[in-house]
């Protein structure tokens, strides 16, 4: 998926220098939504909806390179994300709108919405 399997096992950082970008991309995506909302005292950053579209992507970058530290092989990441993107979109649907279940576009197995089914075809 985009290479971030490979580019993690390339990359030397830690787990833990992982983490700790994680939340340096989700400041950014913080500041992003603050200017795009204009929320009091950050209007002056000028951000735009691309910016928040970026930092978004950014932190999910960094996130599945930490899932995929955790893993031995691209194959058990990719069924790790699959597993749990399913499990906790199940959860998300389930407290947000309790018995309904949502799918995917142009599905009639009934699978609930999720980046792992999209990312895995």
């Amino acid at each position: 998926m985009f290479g971030i399997y490979e580019l993690t096992k390339t990359d030397p950082k830690s787990l833990q220098e992982r983490a700790l970008k994680l939340s340096e991309e989700a400041g950014e995506l913080a500041q992003a939504v603050l200017s795009v909302t204009n929320a009091p005292g950050s209007a002056y950053k000028n951000h735009s909806i691309d910016d928040v579209r970026e930092e978004a992507v950014d932190a999910a970058i960094v996130a599945l390179s930490l899932l995929a530290h955790t893993t031995e092989t691209r194959e058990e990441f990719e069924n790790e994300l699959h597993r749990l993107m399913i499990g906790k979109c199940a959860k998300w649907s389930e407290k947000i709108s309790p018995g309904k279940t949502y799918r995917s576009r142009g599905s009639s197995a009934g699978m609930l919405v999720s980046a792992a089914t999209a990312i895995r075809t």
